[in-house]
Order: structure tokens, then sequence, then C-alpha cells
């Protein structure tokens, strides 16, 4: 064999506008999925002033009752407006009939919602900060009061 018949052929094929081997390895590169940062109430913590934070945990308890409140409100005018529905539709003038018995029934609906707002409210004032804060203004207060003892 002469030396023409041991060179090894190559095969070229255009690919991007240039000739290239026709065997390429493909490479897969896989980028890291970057964890999106949750904007809950759980992952990062609030920001306060300081001397200030008492005051706005106590506002962000009041909005937090404020809302229960109106759920309350909402569930037992839902409930008032189902049972006068149903009402007129059982008989003629029945949601005249059935008025007492109605908001009655939309009373106890709110009740039962809006039973955990004093726990709510005591919560919110029981937090060991709030604790600190008002027993160290109770002194301030004490001192002034001894001033104008007679």
């Amino acid at each position: 064999m002469t030396e023409s018949n041991k060179k090894k052929v190559l095969l070229l094929n255009r690919s991007r506008g240039k000739l290239q081997t026709s065997l390429q390895p493909i490479v897969l590169d896989y980028k890291e999925r970057k964890k999106k940062k949750k904007t809950d109430e759980g992952d990062e913590k609030e920001q306060y002033s300081e001397g200030l934070e008492d005051i706005q945990r106590l506002e962000g308890d009041a909005m937090r009752i404020a809302q229960r409140s109106a759920r309350a409100l909402s569930k037992g005018l839902d409930t008032y407006e189902q049972e006068r529905k149903r009402s007129a539709k059982e008989k003629k003038d029945g949601a005249i009939e059935d008025f007492v018995h109605n908001s009655a029934k939309a009373t106890s609906v709110y009740m039962k919602e809006a039973s955990e707002i004093p726990v709510d409210i005591a919560e919110s004032l029981n937090t060991s900060s709030y604790q600190k804060r008002l027993r160290d203004n109770l002194r301030q207060v004490s001192k002034v009061i001894r001033l104008f003892r007679i």
C-alpha cells in the first residue's frame, strides 16, 4: 500500500457557513436555577426605627383586628341575605315575616366570627417588648407623681 492509502479520510460538512468535520460532540451547559426571593412576612423581617418597633407592631395588630371584624360583618350580612332570599322564595311576604329569625342567624354568624377579636387584642398587648415599655413608662410617671405629693 502506498502512503496515500494509509491517510484517514475526513468528511467535511457545511455548518454555520464553514466546513467542519461531521462528528462533533454536543455540549449542553445547564445554569442553576436562581431561587426567587419571597416577599412573604415569614422570609424577611420588618424593619423598624429605634424606639418605634412597638408602635408599628401595635399598628399592624390593630389592622389585623380591623380586618377580622370586617370579615365577620361581611359574613353576617351574607348570611342575612341568603336567609332573606330563601324566606322570600318559600312564602308570600316571607322576608318580612322571618326578619327577626333571619337577622338572629346573621348575628349568630357574626358573633362566631368576631369571637376571636378579644383574643387578638390580648395577644397584641401581651408581647414582652410592649410590657417592658409599659413598665418603663409607668416608672417614669410614678417618679413624676412622687414630686407632686403633699
